[in-house]
């Protein structure tokens, strides 16, 4: 057996390694390779302890062969792999005799009391806390969970990209599911229409907030879990923290700090918005100064900020919502964002009464967040009034501390980046097995961003009703650097990959 990091990789996503935790697999840097007349080749990084090939020997019923390769490799290479789970060794470890039979009924049952039943097996159990732990410790934002003829596909977005994760047999289906919809509260016998609700699990040391929705499909449900920090680990401690230019970071504080008046962030879905206004909450939450939002939902809890989540099903609305805050005497209000014309409205008086109002827009580039708010219903003049500025932004991945090298620009490759407005002459990039990101070559992710600060010349065109083409020049002409120049300075730092930056931005966002 050569040291070849494909070998590995098969391995991993192989049916041997399916048989044992990853986690364990992880921990130990073990990994099986191949099992032939009872012998089991094992990838090591040297001798291995004999509590680890007692339990190799144990599982396997085999003598244990060690083939040496490196730790680190191994690690990325489990990370990386998609994971099987085997029904034999979860209902084995569960105690369950008959498992499979009880949950290939589940599919075709109908009774409440049984789904109840089977949502509470304790297989069933291990199988969904074993693949949010795993999310959790991969630092996943979602996990999607697909019904496929063949049982179910899940999956989970890292750093923005999602990848396969695990294939669970058609006997787990409608377990699975009907377990996440009782961690939700749900109703667990309604498949036809689409569902949402809320969790709250402790995974390890860490207590996590789950948004869950489902969605009937064409071979059944798929679920969604959102995952979100129940404490406080993966929020920006400070602005700095988002990976700004300094230039762009001085402008934002300086707008923060402005006691009234509407700032906006905008991007698509997935962006960092909230993650940016959370950011700017902290900085502004002082002692002297009261901070109220309403959310919809609350995706993180901040200490010394009211935060009021929204319920339109009992009336509570951004509208009403707004409404009862302006009435508490807040000195920084956060719209979780402004989705209505009622809303954009109380939003901007807000803004003219003396309140600072920090929202969110889905738009493409800073600029079409002014005709946006227009088609809202906003008038012109009320928004050149308010507005003060408006922060567009995406989040590229990050290219992995640990492996990531440099290399010089191939000629196709500086044809590509000949608009940046510093020269790039070189392209830093992740290779090769690397334990700390799983092999991607990326790890985190950092922000890029246009930061349109409203001056009289601009509120003056808009007033006067100039066209989205003429404000975005006007923009341009003041120096002010489009998503896509900004990704260059990033690429240009070795941060990110030219690769990523078109991912993220095409070439007609903000041009």
């Amino acid at each position: 057996m050569s040291g070849d990091a494909r070998d590995l990789r098969a391995a991993a996503a192989g049916e041997l390694a399916g048989r044992l935790p990853a986690r364990w697999l992880e921990e130990q840097a073990v990994l099986p390779l191949e099992l032939e007349n009872g012998m089991l080749q094992v990838a090591a990084d040297g001798m291995i302890a004999a509590s680890v090939q007692d339990a190799l020997e144990r599982a396997f019923d085999a003598e244990v062969l060690v083939v040496p390769y490196g730790a680190g490799d191994i690690r990325a290479a489990i990370l990386s792999a998609p994971r099987v789970a085997s029904t034999d060794a979860v209902a084995a470890r569960g105690g369950a005799e008959g498992l499979r039979g009880d949950l290939l009924r589940g599919d075709l049952t109908e009774s409440l009391d049984d789904l109840r039943a089977l949502a509470s097996r304790e297989p069933v159990i291990q199988v969904v806390n074993a693949m949010l732990a795993e999310a959790s410790r991969a630092g996943a934002s979602d996990v999607h969970v697909e019904s496929r003829p063949d049982g179910l596909r899940v999956r989970m977005r890292l750093d923005g990209v999602l990848r396969d994760a695990q294939q669970l047999g058609a006997e787990f289906r409608t377990a699975v599911i009907s377990r996440l919809k009782v961690l939700a509260g749900l109703d667990i016998a309604e498949r036809r229409l689409p569902q949402d609700g809320r969790a709250r699990v402790r995974v390890g040391d860490r207590e996590l907030d789950l948004r869950i929705s489902t969605l009937p499909a064409l071979h059944g449900e798929s679920v969604v879990l959102r995952l979100l920090d129940g404490g406080h680990a993966d929020q920006p401690s400070s602005l700095e923290a988002l990976g700004l230019s300094a230039d762009i970071l001085a402008q934002w504080r300086a707008l923060l700090q402005r006691p009234s008046g509407l700032l906006l962030v905008s991007g698509p879905t997935g962006s960092g918005k909230t993650t940016t206004l959370y950011a700017a909450l902290r900085e502004r939450s002082t002692p002297g100064v009261k901070v109220v939002t309403v959310e919809d939902p609350v995706e993180y809890r901040l200490d010394g900020i009211v935060q009021l989540p929204v319920n339109v099903r009992a009336g509570f609305g951004f509208p009403n919502a707004l409404r009862a805050i302006l009435r508490h005497d807040p000195d920084v209000i956060l719209v979780g964002e402004l989705r209505d014309a009622e809303t954009a409205d109380i939003a901007v008086q807000a803004s003219l009464t003396g309140h600072l109002v920090l929202s969110t827009v889905h738009t493409t580039d800073a600029t079409a967040a002014l005709a946006r708010l227009q088609e809202m219903g906003v008038p012109p003049y009320l928004l050149s009034a308010t507005l003060q500025g408006v922060l567009a932004q995406r989040l590229v991945r990050r290219v992995c501390a640990q492996c990531g090298t440099w290399r010089a620009l191939t000629e196709h490759e500086r044809v590509r980046t000949a608009e940046a407005r510093v020269p790039i002459t070189r392209l830093r990039e992740g290779g090769g097995l690397c334990a700390h990101c799983a092999g991607t070559g990326f790890r985190g992710r950092v922000a890029i961003a246009e930061l349109l600060v409203i001056d009289d010349a601009l509120r003056g065109a808009f007033t006067q009703g100039a066209s989205l083409v003429e404000l975005r020049a006007m923009v341009r002409a003041r120096g002010v650097r489009s998503l896509r120049e900004d990704g260059w300075r990033c690429v240009a730092a070795g941060d990110t990959t030219i690769d990523e930056v078109d991912r993220m931005v095409s070439e007609d966002d903000g041009a």
